[in-house]
């Protein structure tokens, strides 16, 4: 598995207990889920960005 594929598939698993913790009422663990959607959005970025200087 490339970075890539592991950040959106974080992504994917955060964002599903983020709409978990919404549901459930869950203040503490909806914004930690959402720091982690947003750490793993930041690190999918990043290697986009130096995939397309590479590939540059």
């Amino acid at each position: 598995m490339n970075p890539v594929d592991f950040a959106n598939r974080k992504i994917a698993e955060w964002q599903t207990k983020s709409r978990e913790a919404s549901e459930n009422a869950d203040l503490a663990a909806f914004e930690f889920a959402e720091r982690e959607i947003k750490t793993y959005k930041d690190m999918l970025e990043l290697w986009l960005k130096r995939c397309s200087k590479i590939g540059n």
